[in-house]
This record gives C-alpha cells, sequence and structure tokens, in this order.
C-alpha cells in the first residue's frame, strides 16, 4: 500500500468544543455502521468512532486526496488509501477527541473525531458531494436532474427520481404510498410538503438527502454529481410525469 504523509496541526482552543454547524453522518440502509453524510461546505462532519475498530471515510468519484491535517495524531493512526479517495481511522486512545481536514483536488473538507461517544460503531461513512450546478442554470438549460443514489431495497423504492432545480419528483410502482422526510444539516428527519399525482409525488424544495417509510421499510436516496440531462427525449418523458 502507497505510504502517505499525515501532516500534525496545531489547533488551540479548537479541542475543547466541537463546532455548532456539525454534520452527523446517517444510515444508509438496514445496517447503521454503514452510513453517508452530506456535504456542506460550512460545516463540520462529526465521526464517532470506537476502539479497536477501523472507520473508512469514502469519497466519490472524481476526488482525490491530496493532504490530511490532524490535530492529535498520537491519538489516532490515520491512512490514505492507494486509491487516493478514501480513507482509514482508528482510535488508539479512549475518549480522545480531535480535529481532521482532508484537502482533496476539490475542496477541504472538516471533521471532528470522537471515541466512544456513540453505542453505534461505523464500520463506513460515505461522503455525498451535491451536485454544484446552481439551480438556476438548470432552469435556463431547460434539464432536469436525475442524478440520485438509493440505498436499500423493497417495494418502496421508487422507480426514478429527478428535480427541475424547484420541486423534486419521485415516482412509485403502483399502490405504493410511503411517506417521504427531508433530511437537514444535521441529519434529521423533517416533513416534507407533497403532493401526488398518479404513481408521482413531488416535493416542494430540492434537498441533497431524504428518507423514504412506510412501515419498518426505509430507502436512503441521495443527490450525486454528474446526473444533470438536457437530451430532449429524456426531458420530455420526465416533463410529461410532472405536475
Amino acid at each position: 500500500m502507497k505510504t502517505f504523509i499525515i501532516a500534525i496541526a496545531t489547533v488551540g482552543g479548537l479541542l475543547g468544543t466541537p463546532a455548532l454547524a456539525e454534520r452527523a453522518p446517517v444510515t444508509m440502509g438496514q445496517d447503521a455502521r454503514v452510513r453517508h453524510v452530506t456535504f456542506n461546505p460550512t460545516d463540520v462532519i462529526r465521526i464517532d468512532t470506537h476502539l479497536r475498530v477501523n472507520t473508512s471515510i469514502e469519497f466519490g468519484p472524481g476526488e482525490r486526496i491530496n493532504q490530511v491535517l490532524i490535530g492529535d495524531s498520537a491519538s489516532y493512526e490515520v491512512e490514505v488509501l492507494s486509491n487516493r479517495n478514501t480513507i482509514s481511522i482508528k482510535p488508539v486512545e479512549a475518549r480522545a477527541a480531535t480535529n481532521l481536514t482532508i484537502f482533496t483536488n476539490r475542496r477541504a473538507v472538516a471533521f471532528y473525531l470522537t471515541e466512544g461517544r456513540s453505542r453505534t460503531q461505523s464500520f463506513r461513512v460515505v461522503v455525498n458531494f451535491p451536485d454544484e450546478r446552481p439551480a438556476g442554470r438548470q432552469l435556463a438549460a431547460g434539464g432536469r436532474d436525475t442524478g440520485y443514489q438509493f440505498a436499500g431495497s423493497g417495494a418502496i423504492r421508487p422507480v426514478r427520481v429527478w428535480n427541475d432545480g424547484r420541486s423534486t419528483f419521485f415516482e412509485f410502482r403502483p399502490g405504493v404510498r410511503p411517506s417521504i422526510f427531508g433530511l437537514n444539516a444535521q441529519g434529521y428527519e423533517i416533513t416534507q410538503n407533497s403532493q401526488t399525482q398518479g404513481a408521482v409525488v413531488r416535493v416542494t424544495g430540492v434537498r441533497d438527502a431524504y428518507t423514504i417509510r412506510m412501515g419498518d421499510d426505509h430507502i436512503c436516496i441521495t443527490r450525486e454529481t454528474g446526473g444533470f440531462t438536457t437530451e430532449a427525449a429524456a426531458v420530455a418523458a420526465l416533463r410529461g410525469r410532472e405536475f
């Protein structure tokens, strides 16, 4: 495995109290040890770790890790994997807490690492990067954003999800009417304003992550980069489902 240099940051008072604008990863499916979080450049992502447990933090395609800064290198083992878009972290001291900043070829991502503060272990955390194309440009181009990733399976899994920059549309199988929740910056589910026509549900606004629930089943949906399309036939087909 390729060796990668980890720099030690001077953190001063940063270790006393986590930043107020924290994002906590949320479960991707049935197993809470596999989680995801949506990147916001003004927020800090909190990663709760456990002794003798390795946690991987995975970035999306096109992200290449260039440098890593950590406040307390004695309390955490940190290694960048050879693919250069995944980092491994493992605490070696109980109750350790420190900051971690990862610089990629596109951005800087800030983390706050803790040990033993959560009952649930985290084996894998996927960082999602929302489509950076402004909604106004999407509308001006007359296209649609279809770049959504699903975590989970079952009858409530949508047939397709897309947005027009103003509303998000969910198409389900006939007879399936689950509840749709948006995820806020802290990863909490919030109720959405919605309308239904046939098999399609229209939710007001565009969010980076949603949870669909019906009974004990749930599906996690995240918006990814690269899903914007202006292809005439595809756009026309989606417009025909909108209301």
